[in-house]
């Protein structure tokens, strides 16, 4: 190591700054400078470490940056997977609503369609037995045309009526 290192001024500086009505000025210079030359050593010293923090705290806070900036795009690519699934079960779910709101409806009507044509065949099986009723005589009197008709005139009876 060379003596500028250690705080030895240079000699250009001895001879231009030395103080010659004091006898000990050039050894006071030589202390002074060599104080000077500490105080810039350990400066320089000083900074070189906080450069070096410096750079470790870059560094980190980079890494930890890099970090989250990856951590914040794969949540943002699995919500958005989540997002297009839960659409999809959505639009199934309602496709799926919508199938069985048509069956149902279909077999409304159906149900309705067939208590519709049991209460048309009520009414006919209501009116025949109606008329049936009020109307014995006819029948009796139609069936014996009828039998008269096909037998030709023979009675089963016996009866010439």
């Amino acid at each position: 190591m060379s003596d500028r290192e250690f705080g030895t001024p240079p000699e250009d500086y001895r001879q231009h700054h030395t103080d010659v009505t004091h006898p000990n000025a050039g050894e006071r210079e030589f202390e002074t400078g060599k104080d000077e030359a500490s105080f810039n050593a350990l400066y320089n010293s000083f900074m070189a470490w906080f450069s070096n923090i410096k750079r470790t705290y870059d560094e980190y806070q980079h890494e930890s940056l890099e970090t989250l900036r990856h951590q914040r795009t794969s949540f943002d690519r699995v919500v958005s997977e989540q997002q297009t699934l839960f659409t999809k079960l959505l639009t199934d779910a309602q496709q799926h609503d919508n199938t069985r709101q048509n069956i149902a409806n279909q077999a409304l009507q159906n149900a309705v369609e067939t208590a519709n044509m049991v209460g048309k065949q009520a009414v006919r099986h209501g009116d025949l037995a109606i008329d049936r009723q009020w109307n014995i005589d006819e029948q009796t009197q139609a069936t014996r045309a009828f039998d008269e008709h096909v037998a030709g005139g023979i009675h089963p009876h016996g009866d010439t009526d």
